[in-house]
């Protein structure tokens, strides 16, 4: 017997759900001040007179949608070319851009910074948004002195920070590249369906900071490489959470369950371990 499917059953499966893919994740080149601004802005009652400025370069700054993180839309900044983030990690090289440029302090290279200055009211004390850090380095050089370097600084000092309190860096979060691994640290190793090729990544964690009322403060979301200008990191902010309101966190569900992590983690682990046996290592480095 032939199935004969009509205009009216396809419409109905698709409404369903059931032939509609899933959207891809995709980033966007974007480096306008102000496009960056009004994505990332959320409730910002008691916040006026905002003014923006950018260091680095331009392919570093972008804006992305359907992340695999939770976090739905938002900006993005990186050590190297933002639209090459997307997609499957196939090789714990995969982001590799050298831009050449120079960083905030010596030996340090590819900064990639957001300034947003702004004068909070006295009706509001804090500033709150959502964010991601990930990166290349994870987990070949944890534990070494190459791992870039991240901050989020409010008024000149650093909040970026781990749920115990610690600094987001990436020997906090993977100690050596066997472990121990911070609870916050999500793997990608090569092989995985997540379609990000960053090598791992913290879950969504909230920055929290006091303002100065009746003053200027000055956000500086800062994100460069260290020891030379190889392999990328980034940082991903969600869109419409800065602002004076606390926003939803990641839920359970984005952080993958503890057994199946260490699972990852030992995998990737032992095949690091098998690469150093082999005296596979960066060509420069």
């Amino acid at each position: 017997m032939r199935l004969d499917i009509t205009a009216g059953m396809l419409t109905a499966l698709t409404t369903a759900g059931l032939a509609t893919p899933a959207a891809a994740f995709t980033v966007s080149q974007n480096n306008d001040r102000n496009a960056l601004l009004e994505v990332l802005l959320g409730d910002s009652q008691g916040l006026s007179d905002f003014s923006v400025s950018l260091q680095g370069h331009g392919n570093a700054f972008g804006t992305f949608t359907n992340d695999p993180f939770g976090l739905g839309e938002g900006i993005v900044l990186s050590t190297g070319n933002v639209e090459n983030i997307p997609g499957l990690n196939e090789s714990v090289y995969d982001l590799n851009t050298d831009f050449h440029m120079p960083g905030s302090q010596p030996g340090t290279f590819d900064l990639a910074q957001l300034d947003i200055s702004f004068y909070a009211d006295d009706t509001v004390d804090r500033l709150f948004f959502d964010y991601v850090f990930g990166s290349e380095e994870f987990l070949e050089f944890a534990g070494s002195d190459w791992n870039d370097s991240f901050e989020l600084l409010l008024n000149g000092v650093n909040l970026a920070r781990l749920s115990d309190g610690q600094e987001v860096n990436i020997n906090n979060l993977a100690h050596s590249p066997t472990g121990p691994f911070h609870p916050d640290y999500i793997d990608n190793p090569v092989g995985s369906e997540t379609p990000v090729r960053l090598n791992g990544y913290t879950r969504t964690l909230t920055f929290e900071g006091l303002l100065q009322q009746n003053a200027m403060n000055t956000l500086s979301i800062r994100i460069q490489d260290v020891a030379d200008g190889e392999l990328d990191s980034a940082v991903f902010l969600k869109g419409g959470t800065l602002g004076t309101v606390t926003p939803a966190n990641a839920t359970a569900e984005q952080v993958p369950e503890p057994n199946a992590m260490m699972g990852l983690l030992m995998l990737s682990g032992m095949a690091i371990a098998a690469k150093r046996r082999q005296g596979y290592r960066h060509p420069n480095r």
